[in-house]
């Protein structure tokens, strides 16, 4: 069961923080949305919802990083994505209305906004580019798992690692230096990687100068050099 931290009737400005999906709406669906949507916070660490949840809502990231992962019955974890400021997520359970695949978890204190699934699907009727815009959203997701797989699949590890830190480290264009805020056993679970040959792999780029390596912190120094790795894949 989730907990929120706090609820508030939600503005258009907070719409507008959250506008990758919703910067097409006309001003009328727009107050449609805001009537909808509410803003819920939660804490880092705190569970947004667990794989096998019913899907009752939609959201989308204001503030913070959300961490999707998934657990096997012999307690091992994968990370399968960080989702950052103005990305959606639980989408796929609530347009099919199946449960949840994965578990979301506050990466760090995040502001969320809410939709209920009743309230997207009557937003969609009368706006139906916005069901344009989450198929496009589906498209992309499988894009990057199928990416995923061709990397774990064919690509060597260095390529694999390299290729990892830079896409999660470049989906925060504003950020200088690109830095990620994450532990090594969360970049191996994304990389899909050992811990062991992910320690090796970073030691050895930190001694050439390439990154620097802090508590749960992974600054790029030299992105072309990690760029050009993960083009040897």
């Amino acid at each position: 069961m989730t907990t929120n931290l706090g609820r508030r009737s939600t503005k258009t400005s907070d719409v507008v923080r959250a506008q990758r999906l919703f910067q097409d709406l006309a001003p009328e669906a727009l107050d449609q949305l805001c009537r909808a949507a509410r803003l819920v916070r939660f804490s880092r660490g705190e569970t947004v919802f667990l794989k096998g949840d019913d899907a009752n809502a939609l959201f989308v990231v204001v503030e913070g990083a959300i961490r999707v992962s998934s657990g096997s019955t012999d307690g091992r974890t994968a990370m399968l994505n960080l989702i950052g400021s103005g990305e959606v997520f639980g989408e796929v359970a609530v347009l099919d209305g199946l449960p949840r695949t994965t578990d979301a978890i506050a990466h760090s204190d995040s502001v969320l906004l809410s939709i209920a699934r009743r309230d997207l699907f009557e937003l969609i009727d009368t706006q139906p580019q916005l069901m344009m815009k989450l198929i496009v959203l589906l498209c992309g997701r499988v894009r990057a798992t199928s990416q995923q797989v061709e990397w774990l699949m064919l690509q060597s590890m260095s390529a694999r690692l390299a290729g990892t830190i830079m896409r999660l480290a470049e989906r925060d264009t504003d950020r200088a230096p690109l830095r990620l805020q994450l532990t090594q056993q969360q970049v191996s679970e994304m990389a899909g990687m050992s811990r062991e040959s992910v320690n090796k792999l970073l030691a050895r780029w930190a001694s050439q100068g390439w990154i620097r390596l802090g508590p749960q912190t992974l600054e790029i120094v030299q992105p072309d050099a990690l760029h050009a790795v993960a083009g040897e894949g």
